[in-house]
């Protein structure tokens, strides 16, 4: 599965991410910014908010960020104050009004924004909430969790991607298919690999046999009957492909919006994709499909709120910046 996914820049602090469709776009209430060697958080203009006070703070969603003093994690809030205090070996992002945490003597499980725990512990990986499901794992077998914390799919599978719109991509024994949330099967079983749907009604797979990508509709059927080499989910209209070891982006249509030309891509977030050029990344507008900026950073992050996240340098020169959706700074990288 990780092959077809064409880097997104989507970690999940602590937890395997499995790419999925469309960005999560909820509005960034902050933003993490290295100041002296510690993380805080500024607000869109580029204010600091929360003084630099952690040892590592990420994105905040649905009001929270995990943070990390040491080697244990919390979460705060916009304004720097801590909604839950450090205690847990790894944390996940509030993707909905629940996040996974891991303890360090009970695996994985689930909190919510107060620190409060949801359902059963014990889990050997657990994912962010996607259309009110999430996958978790237990030894060997994926499986998924509502909201309440009850397990409404049982662990049965080797891989398990997220939900969108009602349809997740998952392997069985007899290959990739497709289930609804209650865990039925809804098609598959021919395919290779199989990527997660998106708003777009596509998602991407390679049937069995076969070293090409194409995209089904929610039916099953081939909709776009394309010769990729690597294919990602559709977000905001586009999806990034790889034909000829470049990158570039199709629309729903199969047509290019950017030939294939990118070293590589990000998924389009707020009207803009983060891509690279040789060894610099800048970002490409939905409506046009030219660059917004001349390419300067080692790597530039989706956008979130109106900024999105750039860096320059790498290990202990690290440094943290944003920019505006014209390319322009609003926080000069620094560390």
């Amino acid at each position: 599965m990780r092959r077809l996914l064409l880097p997104l820049l989507l970690a999940v602090v602590g937890c395997d991410a499995f790419g999925g469709g469309d960005v999560v776009r909820q509005d960034a209430a902050a933003f993490p910014v290295l100041v002296d060697g510690r993380w805080g958080l500024i607000d869109a203009d580029g204010r600091l908010v929360a003084p630099p006070a952690f040892d590592f703070a990420d994105e905040v969603f649905n009001d929270r960020a995990a943070i990390r003093q040491g080697a244990v994690w919390g979460y705060a809030r916009p304004d720097g104050s801590v909604a839950v205090e450090p205690q847990y070996v790894a944390a996940g992002r509030f993707e909905g009004d629940l996040a996974p945490v891991r303890t360090a003597t009970e695996g994985w499980t689930y909190i919510d924004r107060d620190g409060a725990r949801v359902g059963a512990a014990g889990y050997d990986s657990a994912e962010p909430f996607s259309d009110g499901r999430a996958a978790v794992r237990q030894g060997f077998l994926w499986g998924y969790i509502d909201e309440s914390g009850g397990v409404v799919v049982e662990p049965q599978f080797a891989a398990a991607g997220p939900f969108v719109e009602g349809l997740a991509p998952v392997q069985a024994a007899d290959g990739w298919q497709y289930v609804d949330r209650s865990g039925s099967v809804a098609f598959g079983g021919m395919f290779a690999e199989a990527g997660p749907f998106s708003a777009a009604g596509l998602a991407p797979v390679r049937e069995a046999g076969s070293e090409v990508w194409k995209y089904v509709d929610r039916s099953g059927r081939i909709a776009l009957n394309t010769t990729f080499e690597a294919a990602s989910p559709f977000s905001e209209g586009y999806a990034a492909v790889r034909v000829g070891g470049r990158t570039g982006f199709i629309g729903t249509d199969g047509a290019f919006l950017v030939g294939p030309k990118l070293a590589e891509a990000s998924a389009f977030s707020e009207g803009l994709a983060a891509v690279r050029f040789n060894n610099r990344w800048t970002y490409v507008s939905r409506d046009d499909g030219l660059i917004v900026a001349s390419p300067a950073y080692a790597s530039a992050a989706p956008f979130r709120g109106g900024l999105g996240q750039v860096t320059t340098g790498s290990g202990d020169n690290l440094r943290i910046g944003y920019v505006d959706a014209e390319g322009a700074p609003v926080w000069e990288p620094q560390r």
